[in-house]
Formats: C-alpha cells, structure tokens, sequence
C-alpha cells in the first residue's frame, strides 16, 4: 500500500470526528503549499505531518488530560518508526506535530511554521464556522451553539495574531472577516443572540 495512503486510512480508522478527520488535514496540506508558494518544502514531511498533527485527539489515540499536541507527536513517532519513516525527516515532523496548536511558538522548519499557520487558518473564517458549529455537542469547549459563538469571537479577535508568515497573515484578514460577517448576521436575525 502507498505510503499516502496508509496515513488516510490511520486517519479513517482513528474514529476522527470529520471537523478534524481528512479533510481537514487534506486542507491544512494544501494551504501550507499555497502559502510557501516560491520557498521549497519537503512535500513528505509536510504531508505526513498534516496528516498527523491532529491524531492525538483521535478517539482510538487520545488520552484524556493531555494535550493532544503532545499526545500527536508520541503516536507521530510510533507510527512512524513501525513504518520505517525516514530517521533523518522524523524530528522535522515531530516538531511540527508537536508546534502546530496556535498557543505554542512555531516549530524549527519552514514546514512546521507553514503547518502551523495553516491549522490555525482552518479555524476561522467559513470553514472554522462550519468546523465549529459541527461540534456543538461533540466537544466539550463547544457544548452548545452560543459556546460556538463565544468561540468564533474569541478566535476572530485573537487567531490572526497568531499567524507568522506573510500569506498567512494576508489571508487571516480575509478570514476574520468573513468571521464578524457570519456574526454580526447571526446577531441580527435572533435579536441579539437570545434566539439562538
């Protein structure tokens, strides 16, 4: 089997809500390409680590009372080494596994300050809405719609900060706009949030 696509079919089997399953991985990938458009990245330790970076929260992976970064990283190296990954590119991925959440300082490599900016991305703007309001009830920070909407402010505000590369930042203005769009809406149509 492709090496690819064992890492798709890990992901399929790990019980991963799709808030946080391929998709989103497959997203966080791409926009990592898009954003270091012109800086050459190793392709392999961007994939796999995009593919990765979330495993810890995992129902099949995750533990509960550890941050699922570093629970990432430890089943990053795990899987890894039984399959015989690249010993030279395996600390590049663990890095930017274990940095990715936007609360920890980027990682060392240009793949892992991508990976990182990427993710964070992913968590505002349309897609983060749909992502967020997904897990109403299936995440215990967004247990119901208006814990959604405190969220969405609070990434709106604090997120784009967050985000270190030049692309990134371009595009994290577009998304926190999109962002205070949905929710000056949303305020509108149910008188002040009270109908929600």
């Amino acid at each position: 089997m492709d090496f690819r696509q064992e890492l798709v079919d890990i992901i399929t089997k790990s019980g991963a809500h799709p808030a946080y399953g391929v998709n989103h991985c497959f997203r966080v990938y791409h926009m990592a390409k898009e954003l270091s458009n012109g800086i050459p990245l190793d392709d392999e330790v961007l994939y796999t680590a995009a593919m990765l970076h979330d495993i810890g929260k995992y129902p099949v992976y995750a533990l509960k009372n550890i941050d699922h970064a570093l629970r990432s990283k430890g089943v990053t190296s795990n899987l890894l080494q039984q399959m015989m990954f690249s010993p030279i590119k395996l600390p590049i991925v663990l890095d930017a596994v274990e940095n990715h959440m936007y609360y920890s300082e980027p990682g060392r490599s240009d793949e892992a300050v991508y990976l990182r900016d990427s993710d964070i991305l992913d968590n505002f703007g349309n897609i983060g809405l749909m992502r967020l309001f997904s897990l109403v009830g299936h995440d215990e920070l967004v247990m119901t719609t208006e814990n959604a909407v405190d969220r969405a402010r609070l990434f709106a505000d604090a997120l784009p900060r967050k985000v270190s590369t030049k692309a990134g930042k371009r595009l994290a203005v577009k998304r926190r706009e999109e962002t205070l769009r949905f929710l000056s809406g949303i305020k509108r149509q149910t008188a002040e949030f009270a109908w929600l």
